[in-house]
């Protein structure tokens, strides 16, 4: 995914099949984390206070550099918040190679999909002093764009829970910073689709934060980045932040190959666009907490973003349970409720994790688009230190246990199959079938190797290479028994 969404396309048919298939494996996934981190079956209480964080620091100094080896991570920032307030932060790695920079914790990320939990804060605080309405249809406010005919009415409230049949959209679409781009209404024109019905149920949509941000400028007639700082960032002291390019003090970001990632901006800002420091998204998270002191929401108005608004299938199911308005929701081994949201762009990774009834939280950026193990690991040490099970995220390092057995298999078979043939030569059906298995086996690692993105290289950076070249070993060995010279019949004695 070189975009603001952290998983692909899915289609109406594609979305009914994936919920049936989470349905089936959530139960046998959740027994693979036991069986793979047995720990996690009675996760200990958590010391309190300076202990825990003390603990969770320690911890994290020692994982983090070396998963960040492990899977070719260039750098990262984390920041740690205890009730509501920071409480540990630091940074990991390089910000930029060619001049040897190291990363810092005050530097300024490309967050990509963690700016749709901020919009959805702007869309709210318009919704609470009366300048947007969260439930009427959004052709009301729109004045520069229309809909295409035969589109099904839908609100605001289904486009901040991704339940107004959009599509995922261009998700690709990257312009130079200082080069032309199309402005909002033109970028609509090509990019909207409705494929879906309104409120039949979650479709996770770039193309819907995007309008989102037009009805936003329309209702007000304001700039929605000029909006959105005097609204929601000066006010919750997200002093860096900016929905508007500033690129300066920038980390340089590092794709799937870990190739350097030129400067970039989206034709929305709203469902991506956001710049901000692990600070200022630490103190957009402490805002969030129970019982925050801050002057953008009414706690009714946080409620609401946080609560379920419709249950959440397919792959984005493994992960969490629902989603609210603009957040995440899943709920804890100890029954607590988490929200969060993640972020995936070409060539970053970003993530906020909190528990808002007891003010811990935590902010992971990455200026690689490699992290997403990373920011696993972090996660099951963080649920750890907060004595519950691990978040529903940590699911991705079960692809990193299967394909270990897969890279094992693949291998034994390969060697298996090669032995077989030189051992005893297969017969004409036997080869032919070998053959046409080992096409894929071979092909298909080196037609990926040839793509700048798979959903694969993403969860599996660091043992993606190890997979393709076992995938090769299998692949030459049934080759081998599909070349074999058939066997020759033995002659009969007159």
């Amino acid at each position: 995914m070189n975009g603001r969404h952290m998983y692909p396309e899915q289609t109406p048919r594609t979305r009914n099949f994936l919920a049936f298939f989470h349905r089936l494996l959530r139960p046998a996934a959740a027994a693979l984390a036991l069986a793979a981190f047995p720990g996690l079956a009675g996760t200990p209480a958590a010391p309190a206070g300076d202990e825990n964080i003390g603990t969770l620091a320690a911890n994290l100094r020692t994982r983090v550099p070396a998963r960040m080896e492990a899977d070719g991570v260039a750098g990262a920032v984390i920041v740690v918040l205890r009730d509501g307030v920071p409480a540990w932060s630091t940074a990991f790695g390089i910000a930029d190679p060619a001049t040897g920079q190291m990363m810092v914790a005050d530097m300024l990320f490309r967050v990509e999909s963690l700016s749709k939990p901020v919009t959805a804060w702007g869309a709210m605080r318009l919704a609470e002093t009366g300048r947007l309405d969260l439930d009427a249809p959004i052709s009301g406010c729109l004045s520069r764009w229309v809909p295409p005919s035969g589109t099904k009415p839908f609100t605001v409230r289904q486009l901040l829970s991704h339940t107004a049949g959009i599509g995922l959209g261009d998700y690709a679409a990257r312009y130079d910073p200082a080069g032309p781009r199309p402005d909002l209404a033109r970028f609509l024109d090509a990019d909207f689709a409705q494929p879906g019905d309104p409120g039949s149920g979650f479709a996770y949509s770039d193309t819907g934060f995007a309008l989102l941000e037009l009805v936003m400028e329309d209702c007000t007639g304001e700039d929605f980045s000029l909006m959105m700082k005097r609204e929601v960032l000066q006010p919750l002291g997200m002093e860096q932040a900016s929905f508007e390019w500033t690129g300066a003090g920038m980390p340089v970001g590092h794709d799937l190959h870990g190739r350097t990632v030129a400067p970039y901006v989206y034709p929305a800002r709203a469902s991506g666009g956001l710049l901000a420091t692990a600070t200022d998204i630490a103190r957009f998270a402490a805002a969030g907490m129970a019982e925050a002191a801050q002057p953008v929401l009414s706690a009714q108005g946080v409620e609401e973003l946080h609560a379920p608004a419709v249950e959440v299938g397919g792959l984005f199911g493994f992960a969490a349970e629902a989603y609210g308005l603009g957040h995440f929701v899943e709920t804890l081994s100890d029954g607590r409720r988490a929200v969060w949201h993640g972020g995936q762009g070409h060539g970053w990774m970003t993530h906020l994790h909190m528990v808002p009834e007891t003010g811990d939280g935590i902010v992971i950026l990455a200026n690689s688009q490699r992290a997403w193990p990373l920011f696993a690991d972090v996660l099951r040490t963080w649920s750890q230190s907060l004595g519950v099970a691990p978040v529903g995220m940590t699911r991705v390092l079960l692809a990193e246990t299967a394909a270990r057995f897969a890279i094992a298999a693949l291998v034994l078979g390969g060697i298996a199959a090669a032995w077989a043939a030189w051992r005893r030569p297969a017969g004409r059906m036997s080869r032919i079938a070998a053959g046409v298995f080992a096409l894929p086996l071979v092909c298909l690692p080196a037609w990926a190797a040839t793509r700048d993105y798979l959903f694969l290289f993403s969860i599996l950076p660091g043992l993606w290479p190890w997979l393709a070249a076992a995938s090769c070993v299998a692949g030459a060995g049934l080759a081998a028994i599909a070349a074999a010279p058939e066997p020759r019949k033995a002659k009969r004695r007159g």
